[in-house]
């Protein structure tokens, strides 16, 4: 063979097997997996890649790059893939219903339209039937005003109910000032309350009337003024004398209450005639129970401290000067000494203080009385052994009590016993 055929030969063998070698590169990039990574790497010609890469051309060299996308990129390249490839990807995730349960939700989705196009309808009609029947406060008290007019004079067992429901539900409604107003303007002091409280012989009428009266009253001074001039006060203070029933004295002592205070011309009028007898009368009654002594107590404390708070006040303001003008005429803690109020509370707590012993609200009642009225009884209290062994034996009970507010009451009567008695040091029992 001659050196021209070798070279041939040689040229022929190399070309061959660059060929070769060409074509089993292009089929290792079909086949071969490309492995995506965070830096940028080169696409086979024809190679596949997996979905959801970051792909660009290199402008430099032309070919084609691939990586993993970056966190920022994610959310975007999710929210910008097709309905279409959304909706294979769940499908690929989640795995299909059953057929035989769809029938069944299907059934459940068409019940519960049906249930909430009721409900509506039953809202629409409900709402409707709430508009046609709706009444201002104004129009209701005016209704019932009406309604208790039309009842029988006499008596009726029947009506006796629907009676009670009426004063309850004005009870309700005449907190409100503007309501109480209403009322007494439309007649029901002398239609409704006046009749029942003067001349109705039913308790639990009168107590329900009582407690009306009491409603209206309360921080309204121009009810005030009109509850004045239809003389319940005369009224109610016949009823705190001749009344036992703890539940007639109790409605009684609310509206009375109500009526007096924060009205120096009704405490005036009213307390210096019968008012303060009446008071006193429950105090010394032996059929009374003790709660209703001690709301007695607390109403005398509160007008006594009215009083005093209004001349204080009046020092430092001379437009309070007629107010307490007012004041200075009225002559209640005379009255009350004159009345026997001291040994009254006296021989009350000296009498029934083991009723008290259960009752820590109660003896705070009568503690805030006894130390607003101190000043008065003084020389009656100071010299009671009864008083100082009754006050001495509720705040033993009280001092080694695990309750705080028996302890606060205990500490009360402590400092009570020592302003009355002058011996810090005394103990009994």
């Amino acid at each position: 063979m001659s050196g021209k055929q070798v070279v041939v030969l040689l040229a022929s063998v190399l070309i061959l097997g660059c060929l070769q070698v060409a074509a089993a590169t292009e089929t290792e990039n079909k086949t071969s997996e490309f492995v995506a990574t965070d830096e940028w790497q080169t696409i086979g010609e024809g190679q596949a890649i997996p979905r959801g890469l970051h792909v660009r051309i290199n402008l430099q060299t032309g070919v084609k790059e691939a990586k993993l996308l970056d966190e920022s990129e994610r959310g975007t390249a999710l929210q910008s893939q097709p309905d279409d490839q959304k909706a294979r990807e769940e499908d690929d995730d989640n795995e299909p219903l059953a057929l035989d349960y769809k029938p069944d939700i299907i059934e459940e989705s068409i019940r519960r339209v049906k249930e909430q196009k009721k409900s509506y309808a039953e809202l629409r009609k409900a709402y409707k039937e709430f508009q046609k029947n709706f009444r201002t406060d104004g129009e209701l008290i005016v209704q019932l005003i009406d309604q208790y007019r039309n009842f029988s004079r006499t008596p009726l067992e029947s009506e006796m109910r629907p009676k009670l429901d009426c004063l309850e539900n004005l009870e309700y409604l005449l907190h409100q000032i503007d309501n109480a107003l209403m009322f007494i303007d439309n007649g029901g002091l002398e239609d409704v309350l006046l009749p029942i409280v003067v001349n109705d012989t039913n308790t639990s009428l009168r107590v329900s009337a009582m407690r009306v009266l009491g409603s209206l009253a309360s921080n309204n001074p121009k009810a005030q003024i009109k509850v004045f001039e239809k003389n319940f006060g005369s009224h109610l203070a016949q009823i705190l004398t001749s009344s036992v029933n703890g539940g007639e004295i109790s409605a009684a002592l609310h509206a009375f209450g109500a009526l007096l205070r924060k009205f120096p011309l009704a405490q005036q009028r009213v307390l210096s005639t019968s008012g303060t007898q009446a008071l006193l009368k429950v105090l010394q009654s032996p059929d009374v129970e003790l709660r209703s002594k001690a709301k007695v107590v607390t109403l005398i404390s509160d007008l006594v401290l009215e009083k005093r708070s209004v001349l204080e006040a009046g020092k430092d303001d001379p437009e309070a000067s007629s107010t307490m003008a007012q004041y200075v005429l009225l002559e209640f803690e005379p009255w009350l000494k004159t009345q026997g109020y001291c040994s009254a509370l006296d021989t009350v707590l000296t009498m029934e203080f083991l009723h008290l012993l259960e009752q820590p609200e109660v003896v705070e009642q009568f503690a805030t009385g006894l130390e607003t009225t101190e000043d008065m009884c003084i020389s009656t209290w100071s010299q009671s052994s009864g008083l100082r062994h009754a006050l001495l034996t509720v705040r033993n009970r009280y001092i080694n009590s695990t309750d705080e507010y028996r302890l606060e009451v205990s500490q009360m009567l402590a400092k009570l016993c020592e302003k009355l008695f002058n011996k810090p040091k005394h103990t009994e029992l």
